[in-house]
């Protein structure tokens, strides 16, 4: 496909980078748009209106009000969307030329040769790094609890 409409030359990194970009968001996005738009079916319309009554115009509404209230969708999208990205060995597998290393083909081409020390610092930083986001999500949504309760 990417051959077929002829993607132009001089990009900012290799065309093989820029094909398993354009197919993991393209994997990635009906996640996000879900998760999105199971929160937007909360949003009261008649807020947007109201800040509209109040002199605020199309972007402040959008800014000021919309935003706010899908921000949690949004990050949620935005770390699920990482997750499964940086899990999906079969779309970069596919999509990668030889010459582009990306995490998921070196940890398979790794376990081809045995399960190494190499493979479990990778798997240890990951499971460390998802812990350690997963507390920060929940030291923020805390906050933003108490401080709505307030």
């Amino acid at each position: 496909f990417f051959s077929w409409i002829g993607w132009p030359s001089g990009l900012p990194w290799p065309f093989n980078l820029t094909a398993i970009v354009i197919a993991h968001i393209t994997f990635c996005f009906p996640f996000v748009t879900m998760v999105v738009r199971a929160r937007l079916a909360t949003f009261n319309r008649e807020q947007e209106e109201a800040a509209k009554d109040l002199g605020a115009g199309e972007w402040q509404a959008f800014r000021d009000v919309l935003v706010p209230h899908i921000k949690p969708a949004l990050v949620s999208g935005a770390l699920l969307a990482f997750m499964l990205s940086l899990d999906d060995f079969v779309i970069t597998f596919f999509t990668s030329t030889p010459g582009t290393d990306t995490f998921p083909v070196l940890v398979y081409s790794l376990v081809k040769r045995g399960v190494t020390p190499d493979i479990n610092a990778a798997s240890t930083i990951l499971i460390i790094l998802t812990v350690l986001l997963t507390a920060v999500a929940l030291k923020f949504q805390g906050v933003k609890a108490l401080a709505d309760a307030h």
